[in-house]
């Protein structure tokens, strides 16, 4: 999937990122603003040499809850859906 989607996050004293809900183009290219209910966990990675968190995070929508694994990109500050997990 790997789409570029907007954030709203808070960042603690410590560094640390929680996002919290997020925004995305969904099929009728309409945005759809989805909140994020927990945030399973979060690690860093490194794919071809990028620094970046993972983070996978639950929220329901449509009435159903869904699994996203959510990345930010450390060196450009940008968020991406990597995918729906279910």
């Amino acid at each position: 999937m790997n789409l570029q989607i907007e954030m709203i996050s808070v960042f603690s004293a410590d560094g640390s990122i929680t996002p919290l809900r997020f925004r995305m183009e969904n099929e009728e290219h309409c945005l759809q603003t989805v909140p994020i209910s927990q945030v399973v966990c979060a690690k860093p990675i490194c794919y071809a040499g990028i620094d970046a968190i993972q983070y996978l995070c639950k929220a329901i929508v449509e009435e159903k809850e869904k699994l996203f694994e959510l990345r930010y990109t450390v060196k450009t500050h940008r968020w991406t859906l990597f995918r729906v997990v279910y």
